[in-house]
């Protein structure tokens, strides 16, 4: 009888040890999220980057018939992309510093002399005006700007390092998330993360080449329009590309604010710009770039986008489509039969028209 009594309890205890444990891991993981975040950002970067190295190691293979270390072809590749990205730092960082600095100068006076005063012969303005002036940032406040720029600028650093790692041990990565499963079904679940890596490749791919799109049209528009600002205002745009739902209608925001605050018509100009824009890129640019193996759900997309934004700002917000495309590819996994998803696309939806 004492044995028989003795099962219960002990298996009482183990799921509570289970359940603390489980509680205790996903309070770890919430204190440690926003590290988290750069392993997700580098991992997704990582993905958009791994085709290149692939291509350079079969081209090597093709044109010398030798083989070519991963760690070489990941030289060749992320080297010069560093390179990219520390020269364009170095170049737009200072001149955007002082583009910040003179529009924050000249905000409150474009503020009184091209509203204010205009509707003040209609509506009192005193209170808005104090409204400014008590909004204006002081100075105890600029440590932590300063703070929270090297907390960027820190985190960047560790995403450019963990990229160069995930793409060199990838292989290896692959293999030891594999282990968690169960041998007889590793080769299925290797093949998900392929599908996972490739979606997040053609994502990464065509939003960076539909922002820089989106960021050079914004760029030419202003400086042909001879609206100042026009290299920070044009980095908005395309950095508001990258957001879904509501990220274009923000990029093109600031842009109209400062028009509006020169002249009438660079105002209607640069909203009529903006209004053409967006409908060109809806038509013909988006359809061609972003390719239809990137196609999510739109309601996928705003569910994600109103998740990651509500959780993690503007950054969550930005990762919403690639967290949004790994859930449709373990969904297609875990409720799509293999046959269905190769042979027979129209019954398994238009959600899942890609090649594996």
């Amino acid at each position: 009888m004492s044995s028989f009594e003795e099962r219960p309890l002990d298996l009482f205890t183990r799921k509570v040890l289970i359940v603390t444990a489980v509680v205790l891991g996903v309070g770890l993981l919430w204190l440690v999220r926003h590290v988290l975040l750069l392993v997700f950002m580098a991992a997704v970067l990582a993905a958009g980057i791994a085709p290149a190295v692939r291509w350079v190691r079969v081209r090597w293979r093709y044109w010398f018939h030798k083989h070519i270390p991963r760690g070489t072809a990941v030289l060749i590749v992320y080297l010069p992309f560093v390179v990219v990205v520390i020269g364009l730092a170095l170049i737009l960082i200072p001149q955007l510093m002082t583009d910040f600095r003179e529009l924050a100068a000249q905000m409150p006076v474009l503020i009184e002399q091209n509203i204010l005063k205009p509707l003040e012969k209609h509506l009192p303005m005193t209170a808005v005006r104090e409204f400014l002036r008590d909004s204006e940032l002081p100075e105890g406040r600029m440590f932590g700007f300063v703070r929270g720029a090297a907390a960027a600028v820190g985190g960047v650093i560790a995403i450019l390092f963990m990229v160069a790692w995930m793409l060199i041990d990838s292989q290896r990565l692959r293999n030891l998330i594999l282990l968690i499963y169960p041998p007889g079904v590793r080769a299925e679940r290797r093949q998900t993360l392929i599908r996972i890596g490739r979606r997040m490749s053609a994502w990464l791919s065509g939003q960076l080449l539909l922002a820089l799109i989106i960021g050079v049209m914004t760029f030419c528009a202003l400086v042909l329009l001879r609206i100042p600002y026009a290299l920070p205002l044009a980095i908005l745009a395309a950095v508001g590309e990258l957001i879904p739902v509501i990220g274009p209608i923000l990029g093109a925001v600031p842009a109209c604010a400062i028009a509006l605050l020169h002249s009438p018509w660079q105002f209607w100009s640069m909203l009529a710009f903006a209004i053409l824009l967006q409908k060109f890129e809806n038509l013909f640019i988006a359809p061609r770039v972003i390719s239809k193996k990137v196609a999510v759900s739109p309601l996928a997309v705003f569910v994600a986008f109103m998740m990651g934004a509500s959780l993690l700002g503007i950054v969550g917000a930005i990762l919403a489509i690639p967290v949004a495309a790994i859930v449709q590819v373990a969904f297609e996994e875990a409720f799509v039969a293999h046959r269905e998803r190769r042979q027979n696309l129209e019954r398994a939806g238009t959600l899942l028209r890609q090649v594996d």
